[in-house]
């Protein structure tokens, strides 16, 4: 009996009156099944069965009759999103391999479409600190589940995503954990339920071994960053530093050899394969941007003539993605997509910073303030794990920059902090106040006549 795809598609289906009544539940749902693929770890009829499309045209159906819909913020990163899809579309169109173009131009068109629709609905605190719960969960999942099975198998085996999905594979899976991480961790110093904040940490703790046994060179060093920027930001350092003295004291004896030798090819890259590919996939996507500098050469330009074509050595000339995210928006969009795409990071960690800075002075905006951290750690940790493998439209990406936006919202509609006058003291009597006035004088009662007896 399949009561992993009954359960899947109970829950989902009695969610489609919710989306289509509430447009953001739906947003939640579809995150949640977009993220943790819940149909992916079913074993019959759920597993192929489309859930997210279920959820998304009841999303989009009710989006247009509810009244909880604001206007799209005019942001520069909003501006920025729609400039990145204008120029999607027109290089799709221009595409060198047409049919494949316009199948990832459908995926990365719904992702951006979802982006849209959550800033138009999660302008409000409660509603954004349910979003984070969701996608920190749904992510860290597969970060708890790895990390137990990693610590109780000794950690012979990759950690892995779900199968069939954008996080499938061992790089993927680790640069999501990395990314949920930081949310883990803010979610736990915000939450006034002891066992909810004792799950947090739990799911914080074990993801950081869920994510160093994908056995990703870029998923390692991502989670190192993440790490140290986690210690200097936040207030967690009673729970990091002895986090890292474990890990330093009986990390050696505790993982296994071909881990370590993994993680050792990172100073001897030239004499790795898998290292000497990745360079040459990264100066096939540069002659492609050469030769294609305005527009690129459109969603999945990389086939076997393109490598012969372009390819300096025959013997790193195997077939593959540009790994990297900066060299797959390069090849596929030209100097003009690579400059959009590092504008939208560089202006969302600008707003980052603001957001911080405005919210700093005001304790009703303690929660803004450390998501608007938070949020600039995960990007990090993208921005770094990113640079080896080809996530460039990454949904979790898109959707940092639109909790992003929300929080700039957010901030700005708040009320300023009151200003508390300090009292002034009232000078002694007959003395002279500090600066220039007159001597206050003591007020002295006239005399009463005094009284005479008849």
């Amino acid at each position: 009996m399949p009561y992993r795809d009954i359960v899947v598609t109970l829950i989902v289906v009695c969610s489609l009156p919710f989306c289509l009544t509430r447009p953001w539940i739906g947003i939640l749902m579809w995150s949640w099944i977009g993220y943790m693929n819940p149909h992916r770890l079913t074993w019959s009829f759920a597993y192929t069965l489309p859930f997210a499309m279920m959820v998304a045209i009841a999303t989009l159906i009710g989006l247009l009759f509810t009244r909880e819909r604001k206007p799209l913020p005019r942001t520069i990163e909003v501006y920025l999103l729609i400039a990145l899809w204008v120029l999607f579309s027109i290089s799709t169109f221009f595409a060198l391999s047409p049919t494949d173009a316009f199948d990832q131009y459908d995926k990365v068109s719904k992702i951006l479409l979802v982006t849209f629709v959550t800033m138009l609905l999660f302008q409000e605190t409660e509603k954004l600190k349910m979003l984070l719960y969701v996608i920190a969960l749904s992510i860290g999942f597969f970060g708890l589940k790895g990390g137990i099975w990693a610590l109780g198998t000794g950690g012979g085996n990759q950690v892995l995503g779900p199968p069939d999905s954008f996080i499938a594979g061992n790089t993927e899976i680790g640069l999501a954990i990395n990314m949920v991480l930081p949310l883990l961790l803010l979610l736990s110093r915000f939450e006034t339920r002891r066992w909810m904040k004792l799950g947090l940490r739990a799911t914080f703790f074990f993801g950081i071994f869920g994510s160093l046994f994908t056995y990703s060179r870029g998923a390692f060093l991502g989670l190192g960053l993440v790490l140290t920027l986690i210690f200097v930001k936040s207030r967690a350092k009673f729970f990091v530093i002895p986090l890292a003295i474990v890990v330093v004291l009986f990390g050696k004896s505790m993982v296994p050899e071909q881990w370590l030798n993994r993680m050792g090819t990172i100073q001897t890259y030239e004499q790795d394969r898998s290292a000497n590919m990745r360079l040459n996939a990264w100066w096939v996507s540069y002659q492609l941007a050469l030769d294609n500098p305005l527009i690129g050469a459109g969603f999945r330009p990389f086939t076997p003539a393109v490598y012969l074509r372009y390819s300096p050595e025959e013997k790193w000339n195997d077939w593959q993605d540009a790994h990297s995210i900066y060299f797959q928006v390069l090849a596929e969009h030209g100097f003009t997509g690579l400059a959009l795409y590092l504008a939208l990071i560089g202006s969302t960690l600008i707003s980052l910073r603001r957001v911080r800075r405005r919210a700093r002075a005001n304790p009703a905006l303690e929660f803004h303030y450390a998501t608007a951290q938070m949020i600039e750690v995960s990007l990090v940790g993208f921005l770094v794990s990113g640079a080896f493998l080809s996530m460039s439209y990454f949904d979790l990406f898109f959707h940092m920059v639109a909790i992003t936006v929300m929080l700039k919202v957010l901030v700005l509609q708040a009320a300023p902090a009151p200003v508390v006058a300090r009292p002034v003291p009232t000078p002694p009597v007959g003395t002279r106040p500090r600066g220039r006035g007159p001597v206050v004088a003591p007020v002295r009662r006239p005399a009463l006549p005094r009284r005479t007896e008849a």
